[in-house]
């Protein structure tokens, strides 16, 4: 008992100290690191997309305890526009995405590792050909009725022109991040805590806007969070939730001349999470931000933030999901200490027949910059997947996504962008 108490105060002792090493705000991340890698999974309910049928999922490769999966995605389509600018050219593109897995069979612990590359080849603008990769590697060791987990990643990606705050820049930006985060979750009847940190390095290369050199260097950075999870389950899959995190953030490179945007905020939330283990699921928290910068020129702000989400499953065939979410983030433009970023996005999950799966989803987003100005994005999105064996899926989609830059604070942003990519996609798994 008194070993245990140690190990949860020093884990706690250590996720304040590194809170309070750097100065702070998180970034919302999860979208960038692939699912099935203990410490990068993702908990959004199951889904008519999502849920197995053992006779339609590969069979992978056995080696010892270890279930090896490789997949290889070869698509082939049109974009309206690939270029940043209001000024649209088309263009049939070819995607190859090969990807391996590795996960354990184990009946207590967990280990996966995940290594992926996704190739994007412009036939009519080969400058802007693409090359993203991803590797991660977690593990998760059950000590009694605690789990430690430890996870780290490397990806190598580049920015998607049809988000919000995105640079106009002649060719995709690139940026690296490095990733490692640990947490400790401890049970005691119906109480649960999971103290938490991580640490990540962003990186970004330069770039040229209208034949004009940039630098990007001046968005490097290291993002620091410290978070604790408090849940209590007055039934079964029903919890009240209190999440706590400080956060920390240092730009390494921001030029002379330049105020820093260095700032450290505090984060709190609470709410609840409901699953009725048949029909319905929901998730709700409310919370506020804090934040001051360590320059002078950036005002302190107090931000309300959000993250709500719904799951109607009216039928076994049919998966409605509703997700909204609202906080702070980094901007892209130099000078603009950050943004309020407001999302929400439906999602339609149907069966069709057992081996076809349909589905439509609309996304909302909404960027509201510290120092004055707004811009707003539209997705939607259709897709059609035939599942035609255990190793072989063929998909049919189309994404289109369009920004309006009512009132941004430079000209540095894509504004009046609109893009639609039609893709057919091959699946090969073993």
């Amino acid at each position: 008992m008194w070993a245990r108490s140690t190990l949860i105060w020093w884990f706690l002792v250590l996720a304040l100290a590194v809170c309070l090493a750097g100065r702070a705000m998180a970034e919302m991340m999860s979208a960038l690191f692939p699912e099935g890698v203990p410490g990068y999974d993702t908990d959004a309910g199951v889904t008519v997309q999502s849920r197995l049928h053992p006779e339609q999922q590969p069979l992978g490769l056995r080696e010892g305890v270890f279930r090896v999966s490789p997949t290889l995605d070869e698509g082939m389509g049109y974009t309206s526009n690939v270029l940043a600018g209001p000024y649209r050219r088309g263009s049939w593109e070819i995607l190859t995405a090969p990807a391996l897995t590795f996960g354990s069979d184990w009946s207590r612990d967990a280990f996966g590792a995940m290594f992926s590359v996704q190739d994007t080849r412009y036939l009519s603008l080969p400058s802007q050909n693409r090359t993203d990769g991803a590797a991660s590697a977690g593990g998760r060791v059950d000590i009694g009725e605690d789990q430690l987990t430890l996870a780290a990643a490397h990806l190598s990606q580049h920015e998607d022109r049809g988000r919000v705050d995105t640079i106009a820049s002649d060719n995709p930006i690139a940026f690296k991040i490095d990733d490692v985060r640990a947490s400790y979750a401890m049970s005691s009847g119906r109480w649960s805590i999971a103290p938490s940190v991580q640490a990540t390095n962003w990186t970004y290369a330069g770039t040229t806007i209208m034949g004009v050199p940039a630098s990007q260097s001046y968005r490097d950075r290291i993002v620091v969070q410290g978070a604790a999870t408090l849940r209590y389950e007055w039934a079964p899959l029903r919890n009240i939730l209190v999440i706590l995190r400080a956060l920390g953030q240092d730009y390494t490179r921001t030029p002379i001349g330049q105020p820093s945007p260095d700032s450290g905020g505090y984060q709190m939330l609470a709410g609840l999470n409901y699953d009725d283990n048949a029909v319905w699921r929901w998730r709700l928290l409310l919370g506020g931000e804090a934040r001051r910068f360590t320059s002078p020129l950036y005002t302190p702000r107090n931000t309300f933030i959000a993250e709500a989400g719904a799951g109607w499953s009216p039928t076994g065939m049919t998966t409605v999901s509703a997700t909204i979410s609202r906080d702070t983030e980094d901007a892209a433009q130099e000078g603009v200490s950050g943004l309020v970023y407001t999302a929400a996005r439906l999602t339609i999950d149907h069966e069709c027949l057992r081996n076809l799966l349909f589905k439509a989803s609309l996304g909302l987003q909404q960027a509201d910059f510290f120092q004055g100005g707004h811009q707003s994005g539209t997705t939607a999105s259709l897709g059609l997947t035939w599942v035609m064996n255990r190793g072989m899926r063929l998909s049919f989609t189309y994404d289109q996504a369009d920004l309006h830059g009512a009132s941004i604070p430079t000209e540095a942003l894509a504004t009046g962008y609109s893009r639609g990519v039609g893709l057919v996609t091959l699946r090969l798994g073993m």
